[in-house]
């Protein structure tokens, strides 16, 4: 979902920028650059959270390391994905100030790596052996919702607006923010009752 909806956003900064404040093609492009300093502090934040996360948690389980250890930092990410969908979406429909809508994506950026890499750390830890193939299942899945919501995008946001369109993804980001408590919760019962043969 967070895959889609990066390219829902790519689909909607041109409309917005080049519409609503009239800036050439040129000047647009710089409006990603927003995205890509919430990346980096996304994964600044990651880096520095990760393995203390895993550490903490595993002396705090006997010494006993679970791969779902990866997964309480997604979980705090989780929270802050939607907040650009309202700030971002509403700023835009208001046309206020360029820089309100532009630092607006910057949530987005720190959510989105915030989410993906301790996703990603878990498959790795949870099917060692086969890490590669967990890595692609996962990439071709967010890469399928990537290639089919974003078609979703135009007729969406002709229809509710840039402000109503956002906040429809920023409630179903809110719906979703249970789901790494459930994996972390549960995911080591469903994790060890699966038959590999190693």
């Amino acid at each position: 979902f967070s895959y889609g909806c990066l390219y829902l956003l790519f689909n909607t900064i041109p409309m917005v920028f080049q519409g609503s404040y009239h800036w050439s093609i040129g000047i647009t492009g710089i409006v990603y650059l927003s995205l890509l300093i919430g990346y980096m502090v996304g994964l600044s934040v990651f880096s520095a959270l990760s393995d203390k996360t895993v550490v903490r948690m595993t002396k705090a389980n006997n010494g006993v390391y679970e791969p779902e250890m990866r997964l309480p930092d997604c979980i705090y990410f989780a929270f802050i994905f939607p907040i650009t969908f309202f700030w971002y979406g509403w700023s835009a429909d208001k046309a206020v100030h360029w820089i309100v809508p532009v630092i607006g994506l910057v949530p987005f950026g720190i959510g989105i790596v915030g989410t993906w890499m301790p996703i990603q750390a878990y498959l790795i830890d949870a099917y060692a052996h086969y890490a590669a193939s967990a890595l692609a299942a996962f990439s071709v899945m967010r890469s399928v919702v990537a290639a089919f919501l974003p078609l979703a995008g135009p007729e969406m946001f002709t229809s509710l607006g840039v402000g109503w369109g956002n906040s429809l993804l920023g409630f179903i980001a809110i719906a979703l923010i249970p789901i790494p408590t459930v994996v972390y919760k549960y995911g080591g019962r469903i994790r060890k009752r699966e038959n590999f043969k190693w």
